[in-house]
Formats: structure tokens, sequence, C-alpha cells
């Protein structure tokens, strides 16, 4: 090509036509840089295309790990709101308490709602954005600050109540050897005395207690209202990324069942049994296995960094998959399929014809 553009150069000047040659001559310049320019443009337009695309990833990747904090931090909520009410109950109805149920009621009110470990500051790194874009720059800070909110953040500690009950000589609850999850022991009837109780039920009407449990309530009050503040920030967070890629979904990978109804949990070694994904759109995972009578629940990746069980007891066949929540009961052994749906949170077990 270059050959043949110097071929007529040359055949222009060789006959005279210079005019003709100097603007021949200027188009040729004009067309490299042109081709240069759309060149150049081609380039930049693939770069701002791979950045928006891997931009996109993290934030997908983000929408799914603030959904799980968000979740456990209105988990978080609901027992320090449950707490607080269990106190306001002690205080308003104190003779309503039967003296045997006092010692698991009290020291239950001195657990520290356990820290929340957040995977969303690990995918920070790769949220690289392209200063230039104003919106990606936006929203690319404010996720910084709701991790930097979440990650610097520490409840608030009262244990004045744990500290008066061990200055009364009150032991804390037997728990179950095998698996302190399901509750306290309260099989052994000789683990506390009656002396015990009564002991109890007189510090109940005490002056003192009364103002430990006021304080320990303050305490819960203030902790429910910094984790509902992080809950909703959370959501925020996630109307936000869901405003700027409006296509992005909730994401989990290698998602499993593990538990007792089928070949035990970790203590034993054992591993969970993959599902499948069934809808990548609403992120539902399924398997058909054989299940025991006993517990089980679902996680990710063979971890228990994202987990999820139940509220309370006795939740079967079907209920909310609660971050975090307790073994799930299997009461009756058979053939199950186990549907699993981390958008709507919702799992059910329906049993098959044997």
């Amino acid at each position: 090509m270059i050959k043949f553009f110097r071929k007529i150069r040359f055949n222009l000047m060789k006959t005279g036509k210079t005019g003709k040659y100097l603007k021949y001559a200027i188009g040729e310049v004009l067309l490299i840089m042109i081709g240069i320019f759309m060149a150049l443009q081609l380039q930049n337009w693939n770069q701002k295309r791979q950045q928006e695309l891997q931009f996109k990833a993290t934030l997908e990747q983000l929408y799914t790990t603030i959904k799980y904090d968000s979740e456990a931090f209105f988990r978080q909520s609901k027992n320090f709101e449950f707490d607080a009410k269990e106190i306001d109950s002690l205080l308003d109805f104190p003779d309503n308490y039967q003296e045997e149920n006092l010692p698991y009621i009290l020291f239950s009110l001195t657990y520290d709602v356990e820290a929340h470990s957040s995977e969303s500051a690990y995918y920070l790194e790769d949220l690289t954005y392209n200063p230039k874009d104003q919106q990606q720059k936006e929203l690319a800070k404010e996720v910084l600050n709701y991790i930097n909110r979440i990650t610097n953040y520490t409840d608030k500690v009262d244990n004045s109540l744990k500290e008066m009950l061990q200055a009364a000589d009150i032991a804390h609850p037997k728990v179950h050897f095998q698996d302190g999850q399901t509750g306290w022991d309260d099989s052994d009837q000789s683990y506390y005395s009656d002396e015990d109780f009564k002991k109890l039920k007189e510090m109940l009407h005490s002056k003192k207690l009364r103002t430990v449990l006021r304080s320990v309530r303050t305490t819960k009050v203030y902790n429910n209202y910094d984790a509902l503040n992080r809950h909703t920030d959370g959501l925020s967070i996630r109307e936000m990324i869901k405003d700027y890629y409006p296509e992005v979904k909730v994401i989990y990978k290698d998602v499993g069942i593990i538990g007792t109804s089928i070949d035990g949990f970790d203590d034993v070694g054992a591993k969970s049994t993959p599902m499948i994904l069934t809808d990548e759109i609403e992120n539902i995972w399924e398997v058909t296995l054989q299940l025991k009578v006993g517990r089980v629940k679902f996680r990710c990746r063979d971890s228990w960094a994202q987990n999820w069980g139940v509220r309370g007891q006795e939740v079967f066949p079907e209920g909310k998959a609660v971050h975090d929540g307790r073994d799930i009961n299997i009461p009756e052994a058979g053939n199950y399929r186990v549907i699993l749906n981390l958008t709507d949170n919702q799992y059910r077990f329906q049993k098959l014809d044997d």
C-alpha cells in the first residue's frame, strides 16, 4: 500500500503537477491522522468497556456480600430488641417468673451478639473506578464509606449483670457437651440448688439488680439502634448499585447442605453435600437426597462464613432461611427434594414417594 501511494506521488512530480501533488500529500497526511485517531478511539473504547465490565463484576460481588451483611445486622437488631423486651418484663412483672427459670433467663442476657465478619472489604480492593466517570466515582465512594462504617464499629458491652451473678456464686448454666447451639442442658436437676433459685428471686426484687438490668437494657437499646442503622445502610447501598447496574443479581457459589441428617458436621470431618443451581436469575439451589432424623444447615464453599439456618426451633418443612441461624430440625427420615431460594431467603423440604 505504501509503494502504491509513493508511485502516485512520483508520477505527479514527474509530470510537473506540483499543485496536485501538494493537495494529494496533504490529503494523505490527513487520512493517516484520521486512521490513527480512529485507532486510538477504538483502543480507548475497548479499555473503557473492559474497565466497566470489571467494575460491574465487582459490584455484583459486593451486591451479594452487602445483602448478607444487611441480613446479619437485622438479625443482631432482633436479638437486641428481644433482650430489651425481656428486661422490661423482668422489671415490670418479676413475680411472673418461675424461680427455676431465672438462671437461664438472666445469663442469656449477659451474652454479647456475635460480631459479624463481612466479606465486603475483600471485594472492595477490586472496585477500580474510572476517575473520569463521575457516577462510578460517587458510587465507589459510597461503598467505601459503608464498608468503613461497618468494619470500624464495635457493639457497646455491659458486663455488670454477669459480674453480679458471678459475685452471688450463681454458676453459668450447663450446656450440652456435644452441641452448645441446642441451648441449656437442664436435665441435671441438682445443678442448681433451691437456695440458688431463692437467692435469684430475692435479687430480682432488689434495687441493685434492678439498677443493673436497667443499665444493661440501655446498652441493648443503643446496640439495637446501631444494628438497624447498619442494616438500612446496607439496603441503601444495594439500591445505589441497582440504580447503576439494573441487571445486577445476587450470586452465591458452591452452596451445599450439611448436618447430622446426612453425614454429620465438621466435628466428624463431614463435608457439605453440593446443591445444584437450577435458576441463576432467582438464585435457586436444589438437591434430592436421603435424610435421617437430625439437623441440617446450608452454607457456601464448605465454610461457615456464609451460612443459613432458622430463627426458631421447629420450622419444617419450609421457612425463612436466616443468616447464621440455628440448625433446621428434620423430624422424619425419608427421601427429600431440598429447595433453597437465596433471593427471597426461603427453603423447602419436599418429601418424595418412597
